[in-house]
């Protein structure tokens, strides 16, 4: 089946020609090295235009290209998500890297959120997946995302689709599997749904972020020049609105940006993940009681941050009040990057065993403490 010059099989094809099985379909995105599930912008690019019309929504594993992408999905070599134009589709293991570097523009979540880049809802759906140092934490299925996140009956938070896709288009979530609810009694019953992870998750996060050294203007050339490959009459603005994104934080005018940053607020407290490995805050405090700190988003002068040292400590261990904010600090080694640091000054201590993350989750609602977050108001009187 010729498919690397342009010449695509539409969708009620020869039957002889067609993907007939997940195997082949696996082997398709292998080659092609992302492709989506549905036709759209660009005829031929698309798993639905190379299959057979008659093997659509029968249930048949065997044959029906929707029930293959649930097992595509949990492939070792296959990210499934929304990535596409907000639709649904696959990108080949050894090819997600370059679309991770273009489509976060160089940025792991957590840094994209201390730089005001990502809303609080999708701070809100990411903090549920409780992810480590690697970003890599556990699966979840999306119906328990959206109530762990605040967006289900009560919850108060809206538009969780939308989040949801905007974080697959971002490649910060993919759908690494599908799976049935379970009752009380452990039997699985209902639609199949999709079960939420990070790629990092899936891979480790050397591979994810193999890409970051490359400028992600490079990557997205890469990303065109395939697509040129694989549909060589594909129209430029095609491909940009089916493949490109538009960066989060970009403004169409700027000066909107302007007048919410000089907007009076009353000064807040927040939580602050302080990590060993790259910085022993402990040693610090026992020299001085004011340093510099990685500058979090929305942190002004006046705020207190309560700082909580994670593991082998997990535990939160001081007050501080913020002196000074927006002091230039350019640094960046792949993991932690800094565009302004802050000076704090050591307010208060706690013991070890009192605010632990056994505590705080229990006792507070705190589910993690990756960036800057506000704070409960049961926590904050007890602090």
């Amino acid at each position: 089946m010729e498919y690397m010059n342009g010449e695509f099989i539409m969708m009620g094809c020869r039957e002889e020609d067609a993907l007939h099985s997940v195997s082949d379909c696996a082997a398709f995105i292998r080659e092609a090295g992302f492709i989506p599930l549905f036709s759209n912008l660009i005829p031929g690019f698309s798993i639905e235009e190379h299959t057979a019309a008659a093997q659509w929504w029968t249930g048949d594993p065997e044959t029906d290209p929707w029930v293959w992408r649930q097992v595509l999905a949990s492939d070792p070599d296959i990210a499934y998500g929304k990535f596409f134009g907000r639709n649904a589709g696959f990108i080949a293991r050894d090819f997600f890297p370059i679309f991770a570097n273009y489509r976060r523009n160089g940025y792991d979540f957590d840094a994209l959120f201390e730089d005001e880049l990502a809303s609080y809802r999708a701070k809100k759906i990411m903090d549920v997946f409780e992810l480590d140092d690697e970003n890599a934490g556990r699966q979840i299925m999306s119906s328990e995302v959206k109530e762990l996140a605040g967006f289900g009956k009560g919850g108060g938070e809206k538009n969780f689709e939308g989040v949801l896709t905007d974080l697959q288009m971002q490649t910060y979530l993919i759908a690494g599997d599908f799976r049935q609810k379970k009752n009380k009694k452990g039997v699985s019953y209902g639609w199949y749904i999709a079960v939420m992870e990070t790629p990092e998750t899936k891979w480790g996060r050397a591979h994810v972020a193999s890409a970051y050294a490359e400028d992600p203007l490079k990557s997205w050339e890469k990303i065109t020049a395939r697509m040129k490959q694989l549909c060589p009459d594909a129209a430029d603005d095609r491909i940009q609105k089916l493949l490109g994104i538009r960066y989060p934080g970009v403004e169409s005018k700027p000066e909107k940006k302007e007048k919410k940053e000089k907007k009076i607020r009353l000064p807040k407290e927040w939580v602050i993940p302080a990590n060993p490995k790259y910085y022993d805050v402990e040693s610090a405090f026992e020299v001085t009681d004011e340093i510099e700190w990685k500058q979090g988003a929305g942190i002004r002068k006046d705020d207190t941050v309560f700082i909580y040292v994670a593991a082998p400590v997990s535990a939160i261990l001081y007050k501080c009040l913020v002196t000074e904010t927006d002091i230039p600090y350019e640094y960046h080694n792949g993991k932690v990057q800094m565009k302004a640091v802050m000076k704090i000054k050591l307010l208060k201590r706690y013991q070890r065993d009192r605010f632990t993350f056994a505590v705080l989750k229990s006792d507070y609602g705190v589910n993690a403490v990756r960036g800057p977050r506000g704070i409960p108001e049961g926590l904050s009187r007890d602090l």
